[in-house]
């Protein structure tokens, strides 16, 4: 039990061995190979000798303890540094192969999706242990929380091209690492680590110049209405309705006059 509450900062103090990362269905873990790498210089002339190119990187020793039931356990504590290093290794893209972290989560529920119930409260308790055995996509990862030095986190859950982030259900985040990801973003854009449009402005010159004589104020909003107007899809071209078009019916209404004197 010792060994897996010290998770894999105890691995990193060991021999460095090859990790084997692999996604499960409940959460990405990794396993070490069984034959380790040799620190020893190899020989001149010795033909097994394993080619300098070949030499695994600093960042591929970062993965997931393969631990599979977490409830009840500590959960490690790492740096923004470790963090930063940890998402540009080759472990992390083997885990998740390019897409938003929250891609591979999903949630199981009985009924349709409106009707389903809201996430839980927390996935990590107050002595830093695991609530349950299948914590939302960022408790679950041991690198991975919410800080404004890595937007590249903040960026996965919100819309793209936008600052504006997903709804809760869809991130399948625990609430209150909804709420650390809104006080992340707030403090992303007040350091200057994440980029966003600033909204416009309306001013009234008669008010700072008295002695103004240009246009009359008026109000403009500058800012886009919807998502759709943000971001337009050029795809989805709807034909223009022309209610002119076939029209040529009989119509027997024009005639119903001359039926009508027959009939008597």
């Amino acid at each position: 039990m010792s060994f897996v509450r010290l998770g894999v900062s105890h691995l990193l103090s060991t021999t460095p061995v090859r990790l084997s990362c692999f996604r499960a269905s409940l959460h990405t873990s990794c396993r070490p190979k069984q034959k380790a790498v040799e620190q020893n210089t190899p020989e001149e002339g010795d033909v097994n000798a394993q080619p300098a190119g070949d030499e695994i990187p600093e960042g591929d020793m970062l993965a997931f303890n393969h631990v599979i039931k977490k409830k009840g356990l500590f959960k490690p504590q790492h740096s923004i540094d470790t963090q930063i290093k940890y998402m540009n290794s080759k472990a992390f893209y083997d885990a998740y192969g390019g897409l938003s972290i929250f891609m591979w989560y999903k949630r199981n529920y009985k009924g349709q999706y409106l009707f389903q119930p809201k996430p839980r409260l927390y996935c990590i308790t107050k002595e830093n242990k695991f609530n349950t055995n299948n914590p939302c996509p960022v408790c679950r990862d041991e690198y991975l929380f919410f800080h404004y030095k890595n937007p590249a986190l903040i960026e996965q859950f919100l819309y793209e091209g936008t600052d504006k982030p997903r709804p809760l259900l869809r991130t399948g985040l625990c609430r209150e690492q909804y709420v650390l990801l809104q006080a992340a973003l707030l403090k992303a854009k007040e350091m200057g680590t994440l980029t966003f449009t600033v909204p416009f402005r309306n001013f009234d010159y008669t008010e700072f110049f008295p002695g103004y004589n240009g246009p009359a104020h008026r109000n403009v909003n500058a800012a886009a209405g919807s998502l759709a107007e943000l971001r337009p899809q050029p795809l989805l071209n709807y034909p223009t309705h022309k209610a002119d078009n076939h029209t040529d019916w009989d119509e027997w209404w024009t005639r119903w006059d001359t039926f009508a004197r027959k009939g008597k």
